[in-house]
């Protein structure tokens, strides 16, 4: 924490006590005036309030007038020339008028209009840096007839609405930076069934994982609880040996604490027992979820699959005139069904993520390649970084091992996603790497 003084260094001088004054200056009485100019005597004053007078609050300068000032920096204009915009709120606000509607209106301009350029602004310094980062100033991706089909300079802002306040366009792509910089911390263990686990294997976690699938779509919870509920059962895991006739107790735990964090009205501990049949009692759930809360010592903000997914989905739906629900549908399914696979703990959620995407692509269009520039460059990977996730995603998708487990297939089954389980591609993906 920064002391005043050290922020601006004039901050000393305004701290100085009045104790302090009157140790370096003598008081000055009518009497002493009156000797010092020859005994003129000095008539009684009133004290200079002027002096004494506050600070005047931020308030008094509008959002217009910051908006007007740095309009005018990014155009090289001069700021002496808005001075006059910083009086006239002050002056407003004296007389007790209230502002026009007219000047609200120019105010929203100007304030819209100051948050395209500055994304403008930082979409060319990312193209910039990636483009002296490359030998060519172009990268390109080549169809089977050999013509260039990615152009990095074709990258759509995505965080060019600044409309909606959700969207935070402003702060996005800072955003995401501390996101993918969050994702290499807090991960499981790729390989705790073959370190810590001795009771239970990946056959037994995939049945539960099946099975919480089934339960948050009975209890309709967002899907940000499953996945922070695998989240937390993986990394328990990955430290602590755990018999088989707890792992149930461990999946409904974790299920009440992801619940409790991500739910307007998570269920109660009550809810939780009873779809276990009663097999664990209440002191026993919120025994396990004390062990889990204090294992991760509550730290419940992680990145998982599902939050890169919402941004790279909406990088995908650029390249398109009208949003596709289907791609979304089919993306979150594809994604839905790495849960399950312990196998995919190896790889990082932003690159499951952008391979659901990439196969969701290739599944409903077959005629133009799944990744563009736009794509590269919001999920930060080339296709050829995406080829083992989406092989493996694939055969998921097709199901190639003969799993019986289908939670997941009958909940995208439904109308309301478009039955997109259903959905496969008759061409295989292994054809877009194959060069």
């Amino acid at each position: 924490m920064y002391s005043s003084s050290s922020m601006h260094p004039n901050a000393n001088k305004e701290n100085v006590s009045t104790s302090d004054v009157q140790e370096n200056f003598v008081r000055i009485t009518r009497s002493r005036a009156k000797n010092a100019l020859g005994g003129v005597a000095v008539p009684l004053t009133k004290p200079s309030f002027k002096q004494q007078k506050k600070r005047a609050v931020l308030k008094d300068v509008s959002n217009a007038s910051a908006d007007n000032i740095y309009s005018e920096l990014l155009k090289g204009g001069n700021i002496k020339a808005n001075r006059k915009c910083l009086k006239k709120p002050k002056k407003a606000a004296k007389e007790g008028a209230d502002i026009p509607m007219e000047m609200m209106a120019d105010i929203h301009t100007e304030k819209s209009k100051l948050a395209e350029d500055l994304s403008k602004i930082r979409m060319a310094e990312a193209q910039d840096a990636s483009l002296s980062n490359s030998k060519d100033e172009e990268i390109t991706e080549q169809k089977e007839d050999g013509s260039a089909v990615m152009d990095f300079l074709q990258v759509v802002d995505i965080d060019s609405n600044v409309e909606d306040p959700q969207c935070c366009s402003l702060y996005a792509a800072d955003i995401y930076d501390n996101i993918h910089v969050a994702e290499l911390q807090q991960r499981p263990l790729a390989n705790y069934m073959e370190l810590v686990q001795r009771d239970i294997d990946a056959d037994m976690r995939k049945i539960l994982i099946d099975w919480l699938v089934e339960v948050s779509d009975d209890y309709k919870l967002v899907p940000d609880t499953l996945y922070l509920t695998v989240n937390l059962i993986d990394r328990f895991l990955s430290n602590t040996y755990i018999e088989r006739q707890r792992l149930q107790l461990l999946g409904v735990s974790c299920m009440l604490i992801a619940s409790k964090y991500e739910e307007l009205s998570a269920p109660r501990v009550e809810e939780f027992c009873f779809i276990t049949a009663n097999t664990y009692t209440r002191p026993e759930v919120l025994s396990m979820e004390n062990q889990v809360l204090n294992f991760v010592h509550f730290k419940l903000s992680v990145p998982t699959t599902k939050t890169f997914l919402r941004r790279f989905i909406k990088a995908a739906q650029a390249s398109y005139k009208v949003p596709l629900i289907e791609l979304e549908c089919l993306a979150n399914y594809l994604a839905e069904l790495t849960l399950m696979e312990y196998t995919f703990l190896r790889f990082l959620p932003s690159l499951t993520a952008a391979s659901a995407v990439f196969l969701a692509r290739w599944t409903l269009d077959q005629t133009d390649h799944p990744w563009n520039p736009t794509l590269q460059h919001y999920t930060r990977y080339e296709v050829a970084e995406l080829k083992t996730a989406v092989l493996a995603m694939e055969d998921l998708q097709l199901n190639t091992s003969g799993s019986t487990l289908a939670a997941t297939r009958e909940k995208y089954n439904q109308p309301k996603f478009k039955s997109v389980a259903k959905l496969t591609s008759p061409k295989r993906v292994t054809s877009l790497f194959s060069r």
